[in-house]
C-alpha cells in the first residue's frame, strides 16, 4: 500500500507550506486612460501577472466623454489647446511633447479642466518632461474638480491617498476616488478598495465586501486576485471556509504563473478527500471558461 491520499500528495509536492506573509496588499497605479478624452496614457503597462489591456467600456459625467488614446479635437478646442493638439500629435509640425506640455500648461492655467487633464496625465507619464507624480496629482485634482476624469485617473488619486504618495494619506478621500472608479469597472481600483476593505481602512474590517471585490477583479483575470480569493475562502474571512472554492482559485491563479498560488495550491490538496478534489478541479475549469469569456467581451467593446 503506498499511503493515503494525503501522504501521497506530500511526497509529489515536497510537502510544501503556505507561506505566513500577507499578500492582500495595495496596488499601486500603473495604467491607461479610456473612455474619456485626451492623452493621458498612450501605452498600457499593467501589471506583469496580466498581459491583457483591460479596455472597459464606462459612462461617465461631466466632460468625460468618448474614448480615445490620443488627444480629441472639438470645435469648442481654445487656441492653445488646438496648437497643443498639433504638436502632441505631429500634425503639420514635428511631433514634440514637450512643446505641446508647455501649450497644454498655458491653458490649464488659464482654468481649461480638460487641459488640466492632458497635463495631469503627461506629468504622470514623463511626456516632454520627466515624470512628476506632484504635479500630475496637483493637475489631476483639478480636472477631477471640475469633472473631468476617467476611471484610470480616479484610479491614480485614490491610490495616492491611500499610500499618502504626493498628496496626504487620507483614507476617506481614497475611499472616495477608488469607489468611483471601481463602479466603472478599474480593476486597480476594484482591487486597493478590496484592501481598504480586508485591513479596516473604511472605519471597520468589512470582509465580504472584500471578498466581492477581490472575486470581481479575479473574473477579470487577475492572478494576484484570483489568489487572494483563494485565502479567503480558504480562511473562512467574508465566507465560510470552502476547500472546493479555495483550491478552485488557487489553481486558476497558479495556471497564470502565481508561485504563491501553486504553493498554496498543493498545501491545500493534502487536506482534501478524492471527490473534494474533483469538485474544486471542474470548478477550476469552470473559473477559466468565465474569465476567458469576460476578456473576450472585453476585447471585442475595444475594437
Amino acid at each position: 500500500m503506498i499511503g493515503t491520499w494525503p501522504s501521497l500528495v506530500r511526497r509529489l509536492t515536497g510537502g510544501q507550506e503556505i507561506g505566513g506573509s500577507n499578500p492582500l496588499v495595495p496596488t499601486s497605479y500603473d495604467g491607461i486612460a479610456h473612455r474619456c478624452n485626451p492623452v493621458f496614457f498612450l501605452q498600457a503597462l499593467l501589471p506583469i501577472a496580466l498581459i491583457v489591456l483591460l479596455l472597459i467600456s464606462a459612462t461617465t459625467t461631466g466632460y468625460c466623454q468618448s474614448a480615445s488614446f490620443t488627444p480629441v479635437q472639438t470645435p469648442s478646442s481654445s487656441p492653445l489647446m488646438m496648437q497643443g493638439y498639433r504638436y502632441y500629435m505631429g500634425i503639420g509640425v514635428p511631433r514634440n511633447y514637450a512643446k505641446a506640455l508647455r501649450l497644454y500648461l498655458a491653458a490649464a492655467e488659464k482654468g481649461d479642466p480638460q487641459a488640466q487633464f492632458i497635463v495631469g496625465g503627461m506629468y504622470y507619464r514623463g511626456q516632454g518632461t520627466d515624470p512628476n507624480q506632484k504635479e500630475a496629482i496637483r493637475w489631476l485634482l483639478k480636472a477631477a474638480e471640475q469633472g473631468v476624469w476617467s476611471p484610470e485617473s480616479l484610479t491614480i488619486l485614490g491610490t495616492m491617498y491611500l499610500q499618502g504618495s504626493g498628496v496626504p494619506q487620507n483614507f476617506q478621500e481614497a475611499r472616495t476616488y477608488l469607489e468611483r472608479a471601481a463602479e466603472l469597472g478599474d480593476l486597480t481600483a476594484k482591487k486597493n478598495l478590496a484592501y481598504m476593505y480586508f485591513n479596516g481602512l473604511t472605519g471597520k474590517k468589512e470582509y465580504d465586501q472584500a471578498l466581492k471585490l477581490y472575486q470581481e477583479a479575479a473574473l477579470m483575470g487577475d492572478s494576484s486576485a484570483q489568489y487572494n480569493v483563494g485565502l479567503m475562502y480558504a480562511r473562512g474571512l467574508g465566507s465560510s471556509i470552502d476547500r472546493v472554492k479555495a483550491y478552485a482559485w488557487f489553481s486558476l491563479a497558479a495556471s497564470q504563473g502565481n508561485l504563491a498560488a501553486r504553493v498554496a495550491s498543493n498545501d491545500l490538496m493534502t487536506k482534501m478527500s478524492w471527490d473534494e478534489l474533483n469538485q474544486a478541479q471542474a470548478l477550476s475549469v469552470q473559473l477559466f471558461k468565465e474569465v476567458e469569456n469576460n476578456q473576450d467581451k472585453r476585447r471585442s467593446l475595444a475594437r
